[in-house]
């Protein structure tokens, strides 16, 4: 997948792409949909397909005020992308005046001068533009005039809901990690970088991976069975993860991941893992010492080995 990041990135001579655009937060079940539709249509055309993002997420820079923590990072979002193989992302940096930019002045500007659309799908709540003024109706007009096509996607629905991206980000940081998975079609994953540690966990005797996590929306401290997802694209190995502040031995401080991974060995300083929870097995606790610790991280490995289906090495 080629990725521009703004308008001065994209090649001289337009693409001529079937596109969609949006925040694309997740690349849930809603949005799966919707790239599936895209990708038919520039097959039938022999057109290529393109996702046209925002960074940072609109709501970063319009509600500063207001907490928020994106589902997943961008690199995340390019790599989901990347692998229900969409030929090109563009990544248009939203600020200020990005945010005054009409509807209008989008279609003209973005969609039409810059990649000569052929086609745009979008779902029918799809609003865009200065006060969110673009819209279907507007986009369709727009179309007739200058000679793309639009195609409206209908909601996904799941157990009755409408998945969306603010749901799926209630889910997990409420816990509901199954709920999250229905909705993202996938487990919720947390990715980041191994750093080294204070290597507490080897001396408790189990040794975890540390990671600098890439700011993506975090569960409930507490312990998870997890699948650790190793940089090769390949591995995949059984992991007890601990989200917290590691109570007994600290009081507050930043909140840390570690990963205890099952049945392996092998030093993964410097790697990207990202850890796919599957289920919470617990909730933070603060133990009297060292060997009600170690005596319940037995137990928590126990568990995790059921709840992923791995029996003992």
């Amino acid at each position: 997948m080629q990725m521009y990041f703004g308008l001065d990135d994209l090649p001289e001579e337009p693409l001529e792409p079937v596109v969609t655009m949006g925040n694309f937060d997740g690349v849930h079940r809603g949005h799966q949909a919707l790239l599936a539709r895209v990708q038919e249509e520039g097959s039938r055309m022999s057109a290529p397909t393109m996702v046209i993002t925002f960074h940072p997420h609109p709501r970063q820079v319009l509600r500063p005020e207001e907490p928020f923590t994106p589902i997943m990072s961008l690199k995340e979002r390019m790599r989901r992308l990347w692998d229900l193989r969409i030929d090109h992302a563009l990544i248009l940096p939203f600020d200020h005046d990005m945010a005054e930019m009409t509807g209008r002045e989008f279609i003209e500007e973005v969609l039409w001068d810059a990649l000569r659309i052929r086609g745009i799908y979008v779902g029918a709540a799809m609003t865009f533009g200065y006060q969110r003024q673009g819209n279907v109706k507007l986009l369709e007009s727009e179309g007739r005039r200058l000679g793309y096509g639009v195609g409206v996607i209908d909601p996904v629905l799941v157990e009755g809901y409408r998945v969306s991206s603010t749901l799926i980000r209630q889910a997990v940081a409420s816990g509901q990690l199954e709920v999250a998975a229905r909705l993202l079609g996938r487990n919720h994953r947390v990715v980041g970088t191994v750093v080294e540690g204070d290597k507490r966990g080897r001396e408790l005797g189990f040794p975890t991976a540390n990671l600098e996590t890439d700011g993506g929306v975090l569960p409930p401290n507490g312990v998870y069975a997890a699948w650790a997802l190793l940089d090769d694209g390949a591995t995949r190995v059984p992991a007890v993860v601990n989200i917290g502040v590691r109570p007994t031995f600290t009081e507050g401080g930043p909140v840390s991941v570690e990963a205890h991974l099952l049945d392996f060995e092998g030093d993964l300083y410097g790697q990207e893992v990202a850890l796919a929870l599957v289920r919470n097995l617990r909730g933070e606790q603060q133990f009297g010492g060292v060997e009600p610790l170690k005596r319940q991280i037995k137990r928590d490995v126990i568990e995790a080995r059921r709840a992923l289906g791995v029996p003992r090495a």
